[in-house]
């Protein structure tokens, strides 16, 4: 579910001001059965349309499960191979310190550009199901994840709408899509000239991703697939 709340100047307040230009803020709604949910970021920075947002930022803590440290909600960032965590607290989302990486180190590195995504996990599955919120700067819609070669990516549809997706460049040998969910995950594999689904061929543009939703993409080269392009699925 989509709402887009287009903030117009209002002339008395904004005469002086030649620099404002109307901003386009997003809102998401996300529903999910999940403990564990890929959370797509489709929106910039409010304070910066242009700059990458911080997790924090992203998404809203109303309704969302508040306890303990090993029973409130959580927002894990993947950087550089590891995760980055806050969890939820009374004052908000707070960072925590992890192996070498202090709170001062994952406030400042955990921001993701539009096209990318966090992983949200509660402190249990819900019964029967939990809302994420999420919003940001929207004047510029993405359409495309990027794919850094090599390596895991996370990555999540950041269209309004459930959608297909479509690869720039050649898939290598042992790439893997992995959709996660709570249960046993999808794994599409690639070799022999194409996608394999528990051994069968499978046509990847017949995976339907979910608004708000997504999946790890391990790239197995460092010349092969750079981006994923997301379109709206048709009716």
């Amino acid at each position: 579910m989509k709402k887009l709340l287009l903030i117009a100047g209002v002339a008395v307040a904004l005469a002086a001001s030649a620099e404002y230009t109307s901003q386009t803020i997003g809102v998401t709604k996300i529903t999910t059965t999940n403990r564990n949910t890929i959370v797509a970021v489709p929106f910039a920075s409010l304070t910066n349309g242009t700059a990458a947002i911080s997790a924090n930022d992203l998404v809203c803590t109303n309704g969302l499960p508040i306890g303990t440290t090993t029973a409130t909600t959580q927002l894990l960032v993947f950087k550089n191979d590891g995760y980055l965590t806050w969890e939820l607290a009374p004052e908000g989302w707070v960072p925590v310190p992890n192996g070498s990486h202090t709170a001062d180190y994952v406030s400042a590195n955990s921001t993701i550009a539009s096209g990318g995504a966090i992983w949200v996990v509660l402190p249990s599955a819900p019964n029967p199901s939990q809302d994420i919120y999420i919003y940001g700067d929207f004047t510029t819609e993405p359409t495309q994840s990027s794919i850094a070669p090599g390596v895991a990516n996370l990555i999540a549809n950041p269209l309004q709408s459930d959608a297909t997706v479509a690869l720039s460049g050649t898939p290598a040998k042992g790439d893997v899509i992995i959709i996660p969910t709570d249960g046993a995950a999808e794994s599409y594999s690639y070799g022999r000239g194409g996608w394999v689904n528990n051994g069968v061929s499978f046509d990847l543009a017949s995976i339907t991703v979910k608004v708000g939703q997504g999946f790890w993409y391990v790239s197995k080269s460092t010349t092969g697939v750079t981006k994923v392009t997301w379109s709206a699925k048709s009716n």
